[in-house]
């Protein structure tokens, strides 16, 4: 008998030695959530698999941190086991920036050094406001390179649960985002269009800026080559994409014959333009008065071949971006906001990868955009309000009816289409016709365009001289998320868009009702207390009973 429970015990250790043996080699993950939250996307795993090289991520949310941010912290961290569990090379550490400093003030200068900004949270509870500074930041760490991710995805007039919320959603997008920019070996080429007076460095330096983890920039002249435009043509074709951001001057035949035949060759082309001039400078003058009058670059029949029309109208929309004003004299002075129906404030399509969880976009005197029966596949990417009115012109633009009331009822145009995208193989303007010089068209591919009616839209603001954060209106306040939609339209024209389907990625989240908190937060604290008490103690007295009515028998 000894030996039969000896060897049941033997049998035993053994084989708990052999489960954890088989556990160490073998794991597995079961999500059982609807939306699949805990677990990593087919792009992404795909992404991963394949790396071989270590890549160690340090996240700043450790230590004491307010409540939303906490959640944030516990998404973070179950999405990096998702991403250990599928590969090993990648290991990662939560750490309090805090930890070991004694000066605060000193902590966030450093950090922000590095580009690692601090966010301001205040919490109110208990009558009590309180203030402190998170570092929602992680570093991906690849051999010796090293790139910023922020976990934080802002929009414009997002409360602070809606912030958290949608950081979560995108956890995933910009940790990959992040992987990509680190393995980063070979970049694409962008070509910006410097000839025809287009935007300014300084006032597209924001945007560039963003674009330089992921691709190599280098200044384009339409006119370098004035006497040998074949040479021109094809330093072109070496890129691929060609932005094009508020040209101010005219294109003449050859020059549209070296952007038909780079599209003709599969290059992708982003147009900015502006259909009417608009004279700024006049308008936020003294008089505060200008005129609009169209804007002649002789592109008109260049993008009627392609599919389009840029309409030479104004699109006022009631629901706009507001400008500041002064309103008063010398020491009475105020400056205040007001609406202003030039500036429409439109939201992106949600539904597709380029606009998804990305905010509203700042226009500036915006022009529609017709499309045209082809063969092409057409995709609207935003358009203004259906409260939105036209204006023809030349018309008269004054700045105090900025002041007057906005009435509802004036806008009695639908939406119109402010920007879109169009692929596939596009018809050339030259066909049938006499080539300005002499090149043989090869084979023709697929191409991408996209355009839009703005010319200011990835144009920053400068404060002293110095270029501002894409999107940022230092005259409200305002943050617009223009840079990063033209972002994700790069990514798109590039064809490097695969990464853009997780932005179409929802995870659903519960959140709880603050009102339903405060008013009902100590009743269910309570009841959560001692619920469990005075239902174990039904059971006792139960049991109690059973016993001594067991034991009468």
């Amino acid at each position: 008998m000894f030996r039969t429970g000896f060897l049941r015990i033997l049998f035993v250790f053994f084989g708990v030695l052999l489960i954890q043996i088989l556990a160490s080699q073998f794991s597995h993950r079961w999500d059982l959530t609807s939306d699949k939250r805990y677990s990593l996307s087919s792009e992404s795993v795909a992404f991963i698999k394949p790396i071989e090289k270590p890549i160690r991520i340090d996240v700043f949310l450790n230590g004491k941190l307010p409540q939303e941010y906490q959640r944030l912290r516990s998404e973070t961290e179950i999405l990096l086991q998702s991403v250990v569990a599928q590969n090993d090379r990648f290991y990662f550490e939560f750490i309090d920036p805090y930890k070991g400093t004694t000066n605060a003030e000193q902590l966030m200068d450093e950090m922000s050094q590095y580009g690692l900004f601090p966010e301001l949270v205040v919490e109110n509870s208990n009558q009590v406001t309180e203030q402190s500074y998170v570092f929602p930041w992680m570093l991906l760490n690849y051999e010796n390179r090293t790139v910023r991710v922020s976990l934080l995805q802002k929009n414009l007039g997002d409360q602070s649960d809606q912030l958290i919320l949608q950081s979560i959603q995108q956890l995933e997008f910009v940790l990959m985002d992040g992987i990509h920019q680190v393995l980063l070996e070979e970049k694409k080429k962008i070509a910006v269009l410097k000839s025809h007076s287009t935007s300014e460095d300084v006032l597209i330096a924001s945007f560039l800026q963003g674009l330089l983890p992921y691709y190599n920039l280098a200044s384009f002249d339409l006119k370098a080559f004035p006497k040998t435009p074949k040479k021109t043509l094809e330093n072109l074709i070496r890129f691929d994409l060609l932005l094009v951001s508020n040209p101010k001057e005219s294109f003449t035949n050859t020059e549209k014959f070296i952007l038909d035949q780079f599209t003709q060759q599969g290059g992708s082309t982003m147009f900015l333009i502006d259909p009417v001039n608009i004279q700024k400078d006049s308008l936020y003058n003294l008089s505060g008065t200008t005129v609009s009058y169209g804007n002649p670059l002789e592109l008109d029949d260049l993008f009627f071949k392609y599919g389009f029309r840029m309409r030479q109208e104004l699109v006022k929309d009631f629901y706009s971006a507001p400008i500041v004003l002064a309103r008063g004299s010398q020491n009475n002075s105020q400056y205040l906001p007001y609406p202003w129906p030039y500036n429409p404030m439109a939201a992106p399509d949600q539904n597709n990868p380029i606009g998804s969880a990305v905010g509203n976009i700042l226009f500036q005197f915006a022009s529609p955009i017709d499309t045209l029966k082809n063969n092409l596949k057409i995709t609207m990417l935003i358009n203004s309000s259906p409260l939105s009115k036209i204006e023809g012109i030349p018309s008269i633009i004054e700045l105090k009816t900025a002041t007057k009331p906005i009435k509802p009822s004036v806008f009695t145009d639908s939406a119109q289409t402010l920007g879109l995208t169009l692929e596939g193989k596009f018809n050339s303007l030259y066909t049938n016709r006499i080539h300005p010089f002499e090149w043989k068209t090869k084979e023709i591919k697929n191409a991408r365009i996209a355009v839009f009616g703005d010319g200011n839209l990835i144009e920053n603001q400068i404060d002293k001289g110095k270029p501002l954060e894409l999107g940022y209106d230092k005259w409200t306040n305002n943050f617009y998320s223009n840079k990063q939609f033209f972002k994700n339209i790069t990514h798109y024209l590039i064809r490097e868009d695969n990464l853009l389907n997780l932005r179409s990625r929802e995870i659903k989240i519960a959140l709880l009702d603050s009102e339903k908190v405060n008013s009902k937060g100590a009743f269910w604290t309570y009841f959560n207390v001692f619920t469990p008490l005075v239902f174990l103690f039904v059971i006792g007295l139960f049991f109690n009973w059973f016993r001594n009515k067991s034991y009468r028998q």
